[in-house]
């Protein structure tokens, strides 16, 4: 399986959150990435020497909530690709290129390929989003709330 990979200038971003015991693996900053580049559909792609290698997986405490982060990103891809539910055939053509129930992340190399590039594309969202990078988890948790929340009350 193919890892899931950061922008080593977003893990320079988060650097402040690190010391908070909540916020201790790079998949934490990958996690706010991905959540600002599937909510505004916003993705880039970024050249490998750009970005850091992570686990092939969803560790904890994300395992539990993988397949909702994998809903999500489905969501946005359908959507990406103008298709409606009710287009079975090409809805399931559509998901068999990126899931695989077998795989531990539930993705195929594709799928993870273009989850990355959600959480690329977030990283410029966020910036966009704040004036200056995080220096306390509990400030920009609630920051990210109000900015996600008047996000998706644009999406509809």
């Amino acid at each position: 399986m193919l890892p899931f990979r950061v922008r080593k200038e977003a893990k320079v971003w988060f650097k402040d959150l690190y010391r908070d015991k909540s916020f201790r693996i790079d998949f934490d900053a990958f996690y706010f990435c991905f959540i600002a580049g599937v909510s505004a559909g916003r993705k880039r792609s970024i050249a490998g020497e750009e970005t850091s290698e992570m686990v092939d997986y969803f560790p904890s405490p994300y395992g539990g909530g993988s397949k909702i982060l994998v809903g999500l990103f489905l969501s946005s891809e359908l959507k990406k690709l103008g298709l409606e539910v009710t287009e079975r055939e090409a809805v399931h053509k559509a998901i068999a290129k990126l899931v695989r129930h077998d795989a531990g992340n539930h993705l195929t190399a594709e799928g993870v390929g273009e989850f990355n590039q959600y959480a690329h594309g977030g990283f410029d969202v966020l910036l966009e989003w704040f004036d200056d990078r995080p220096r306390s988890l509990e400030t920009f948790e609630r920051q990210f709330k109000r900015k996600l929340d008047a996000q998706l009350a644009t999406v509809g």
